[in-house]
């Protein structure tokens, strides 16, 4: 089906069509399955596409006529590093900022979404797909890199090298030896490190009085090993000049492993400018 739409592209509507191609080839063609981590069940020998896909490209179609009277409105997508914003926006231009970053854990999105950036050419081969990755905050072990030096950044916050402390004795204390598992302590401190440095970046983008909300969740994906993601990135960016309005919980969700109610927050904060 991809070849025929290749064969065939209209340039008014080849990315929409592709867009409704990748979501109908994961929701009713492939085998995969999310619960939370994707997996793989039962091969298919056959799914039906036509169909789907053209519900979707219908519903696309209802969609942007819903957003006919805002189409004058610009938007523009950016793809950057967000660790990294030198040149990717005018300084000072930056009002608000919403967004929700990846948590501390070990959920691997280029491996979620590795159908889709396959089936769209985002990706071809290893290589491709490495490079990817090394753009991205380091969240889970399958994403860390020897020359990582991210967790230079927080080299020097005492709450973050205790949590990574105490994963790394709780590892040894089990007598978890995987590579996966050597490495979590080790990802934990990436993790805020690469935070800090995106924290860090934005502010010359940034308008005076700007107002940011992150919204992150708790993990306990390391052995157990509670990490307060809200309290300890409110804490980073008030030390590079943030000023932290609020932590407000926006939902709770349970933890099997620890039978605690892990709670999901917007940290929001404002920059007054230097």
């Amino acid at each position: 089906m991809r070849d025929c739409m290749d064969a065939s592209e209209d340039a008014r509507f080849a990315d929409h069509e592709r867009l409704a191609f990748a979501s109908t080839a994961v929701a009713d063609a492939s085998n995969l399955r999310f619960g939370p981590e994707v997996g793989v069940g039962k091969r298919k020998e056959d799914a039906a596409v036509v169909g789907p896909w053209d519900r979707r490209v219908k519903q696309i179609c209802e969609d942007l006529r819903s957003l006919e009277a805002e189409r004058e409105i610009p938007a523009q997508v950016l793809c950057a590093d967000a660790r990294d914003l030198s040149g990717a926006l005018p300084a000072r231009s930056v009002d608000f900022v919403f967004t929700s970053p990846p948590y501390p854990n070990e959920k691997d999105y280029t491996r979620t979404t590795r159908l889709e950036l396959v089936l769209l050419g985002f990706v071809t081969n290893k290589a491709e797909l490495r490079a990817l990755k090394q753009t991205l905050v380091r969240s889970n072990t399958r994403g860390v890199y020897k020359v990582d030096r991210d967790d230079d950044a927080v080299a020097s916050h005492a709450a973050i090298q205790r949590i990574a402390e105490r994963i790394e004795a709780r590892r040894q204390e089990l007598g978890k030896t995987s590579g996966f598992e050597r490495m979590y302590a080790r990802v934990t401190k990436l993790y805020f490190g690469g935070m800090a440095r995106h924290l860090e970046a934005l502010r010359p983008l940034l308008k005076p009085g700007a107002v940011l909300a992150y919204v992150v969740g708790d993990q306990a994906s390391y052995l157990r090993i509670m990490i307060r993601t809200g309290e300890l990135l409110a804490d980073i960016a008030q030390g590079l000049g943030y000023s932290v309005l609020d932590i407000d919980l926006f939902r709770t969700r349970f933890a099997t492993a620890t039978a605690e109610q892990l709670r999901e927050e917007v940290v929001l904060l404002r920059w007054e400018g230097a």
